[in-house]
């Protein structure tokens, strides 16, 4: 089948991939639409990802094959994949908190395909980018007839970024609330504060992005300066929206968290969300902390995708959520590297490869 494999040097689209059959507990989903993340850029680098490994998060297709054992889906239907796959036994997810899962937090490596004869790694317990992927069925969500190039983000970008609001960010009714980076997770954490009742500051380096956080909801834009360092950000943070309750981070970048934790008020709170380079350090006072400023950080925005998925999705269906309008282009599979380009520049909010064509 299709896929596009990190060989641990460079990113190659190649005929020559295989998928197991599912196990036990487990289904084979015809990939149909996969969203494009910096994460995924994140991993291709040799010392984080010595390769073979499919890459991909954010997938929608439809149940191809089930696994011994599994109810409770039916082959053609359409779903949406998730990546997370705690253990469920435990002491983390006995307590209830499975994103600490001690025998698997979520990323834990399998092998389900052969690339060129040899063992090929799987990304995030999905990878999205290839035709067909094996997975466990508790990852899959039906989608109720939403389109495969919106179902598809909701595995991240979508989830990751209203529940860092609504999880994390325990963003309340009258809530003033600043989101950092105007991208794929930056547009959800402002519907997700908008729809919870706040006033939300979208801020972002990028002056294109003053639309983009326009149509979803934000009440104000701030252009941030690229020359700021973190207490330069906060100031300018605090001169256009003071008091800020809660800050949510979704760039990576450390300035950008520096400026979040000076600028939120004191009790505020700063969500981090946005995935940092390997090896990112930031710098702050401890006084912002122990004045009483709470930081927090959980993958996925703290979701629990049982409990919180099948209501986003509903969400979503409703047209109280705006996924439609996250889809700025859908590229062939083949134009990969043109995708990548347009995420790279910050000309998308989300990028989707369509494996139909």
């Amino acid at each position: 089948m299709r896929g596009i494999v990190w060989d641990g040097q460079k990113l190659v689209i190649t005929d020559d991939l295989q998928v197991r059959d599912p196990g036990p507990d487990e289904v084979k989903v015809k990939i149909l639409r996969s969203g494009l993340c910096h994460s995924d850029l994140n991993m291709m680098s040799p010392a984080i990802m010595p390769g073979p490994v499919v890459l991909g998060h954010e997938g929608a297709g439809v149940v191809a094959q089930l696994g011994e054992g599994v109810t409770g889906f039916a082959v053609g239907e359409e779903v949406l994949l998730g990546t997370q796959t705690p253990c469920g036994e435990c002491r983390e997810c006995q307590r209830d908190t499975p994103h600490n899962c001690d025998i698997n937090w979520g990323y834990a490596p399998s092998f389900p395909f052969t690339y060129q004869g040899k063992p090929a790694a799987s990304f995030a317990n999905s990878s999205s980018f290839a035709a067909e992927v094996v997975v466990q069925a508790r990852q899959l969500f039906k989608t109720d007839g939403m389109p495969p190039e919106q179902a598809a983000l909701i595995g991240c970008a979508v989830s990751t970024g209203y529940f860092a609001a609504v999880n994390l960010g325990q963003v309340r009714s009258g809530d003033r609330i600043v989101v950092i980076g105007v991208g794929g997770i930056g547009v959800n954490a402002i519907q997700g504060a908008k729809l919870a009742g706040a006033s939300v500051l979208a801020v972002d380096i990028n002056p294109s992005k003053e639309a983009v956080a326009a149509q979803f909801g934000a009440d104000q834009f701030l252009l941030a300066k690229r020359s700021d360092n973190g207490e330069g950000l906060a100031s300018a943070l605090k001169d256009a929206f003071d008091p800020i309750d809660v800050a949510i981070e979704c760039s990576g970048a450390p300035t950008a968290v520096e400026g979040a934790i000076h600028g939120v008020k004191r009790g505020g709170r700063v969500v981090l969300i946005g995935m940092t380079a390997p090896g990112a350090k930031a710098s702050f006072s401890l006084d912002a902390v122990l004045s009483g400023r709470e930081v927090i950080s959980v993958m996925n925005g703290g979701a629990r995708p049982p409990r919180d998925y099948p209501g986003l999705i509903k969400l979503a269906n409703e047209g109280k959520l705006n996924i439609k309008s996250q889809v700025t282009k859908v590229w062939p599979l083949a134009a990969f590297k043109d995708a990548i380009a347009a995420l790279e520049a910050g000309q998308v909010t989300r990028a989707v490869l369509d494996h139909t064509r």
